[in-house]
């Protein structure tokens, strides 16, 4: 075999589904943000609430991100190369990161503006518009989660996943801003006390969706349930005795599984080709599953056990 025949490049495993999800996720995140941000903008601008201020910031931040979430989502998709020979997956982890980062600085924002808030004394004007603004940015916000969080879901994706979480938070901010904004007619404080609740409740998912990216680029394990989904769906191969070593990390939002199944030593190099694949197909059926590496060893009895018996114990 000469070295243009050899394969160094993997094969493209996205569905079209994937993709038309994804492009509807982008649109949805980025007109529902611009919208939003307008409506914000006025509502603080008429009502010089602090608290309005920092959802309308966080807002800005919104669709900035929205716009680097779709890029990143369309780059993410495209299929392996010479260069990136299994793909480009790991950048919707680094969307991730950058979505936690916007998170950050509206977090940071909303502080400073309800410092100043509390510092100067302003008090708010309270309208028809913030009100009714604030009331319809928590119900959009609302419905965006759970949009987003149904496709994140089906697409096992990390972005969208942590697009779908600051939408959760944007829809506590909105409700918190229009509580602080009505409490200021009765006590003057309500309104920086709201913004600052804002900022924690920013800053909680920013932490969230910051540490889940940074463990998915640095090559973090897998939760147990997903070793136990592998290790059964390579028992489940026809002439795989035991497995002797699963060692599973990401590379992105998605795993590389290393593991090393057990056949009898009789078995012929068809059969264990044969066992091999199917393994490897089986267990990369899985949908947090990216690439599967399979070694075959020669199953060892521990203490005269029977090879069916060691099986059961994994089921």
């Amino acid at each position: 075999m000469t070295w243009e025949q050899i394969q160094r490049v993997d094969t493209d495993n996205v569905c079209p589904t994937t993709r038309r999800l994804y492009t509807r996720a982008s649109l949805i995140a980025f007109v529902g943000n611009l919208v939003l941000l307008i409506a914000k903008g006025i509502a603080a601008r008429v009502s010089g609430s602090s608290a309005v201020y920092a959802d309308a910031a966080n807002s800005a931040s919104d669709l900035i991100y929205s716009l680097v979430m779709g890029l990143g989502l369309w780059l993410s998709l495209r299929p392996p190369d010479t260069t990136h020979p299994h793909g480009h997956r790991r950048i919707e982890s680094l969307v991730s990161l950058v979505i936690g980062i916007a998170m950050a600085l509206a977090g940071v924002e909303a502080a400073r503006t309800g410092f100043r808030t509390w510092q100067q004394g302003e008090h708010p004007t309270v309208t028809i518009w913030p009100i009714i603004t604030l009331l319809g940015a928590a119900l959009v916000k609302g419905w965006m989660y759970l949009a987003l969080r149904s496709i994140g879901r089906k697409t096992s994706s990390p972005a969208l996943l942590a697009s779908a979480r600051d939408n959760l938070s944007d829809t506590v901010s909105s409700a918190a801003a229009l509580v602080g904004l009505l409490g200021s007619l009765a006590v003057r404080v309500l309104d920086p006390l709201a913004a600052f609740l804002v900022t924690a409740w920013i800053f909680r998912g920013a932490w969230q969706v910051l540490s889940e990216g940074m463990n998915q680029l640095i090559g973090g394990g897998a939760s147990p349930e997903i070793h136990r989904a592998v290790v059964q769906a390579a028992l489940a191969v026809p002439g795989v005795l035991d497995t002797d070593r699963v060692v599973i990390e990401h590379s992105g939002p998605r795993v590389y599984v290393d593991i090393h199944i057990q056949m009898r030593n009789q078995s012929t190099l068809e059969e264990v080709h044969r066992a091999s694949h199917a393994v490897r197909e089986a267990v990369q059926e899985l949908p947090e599953v990216d690439h599967v590496f399979v070694h075959v060893e020669p199953w060892e009895p521990k203490d005269e056990e029977d090879p069916q018996e060691s099986t059961a114990t994994h089921e």
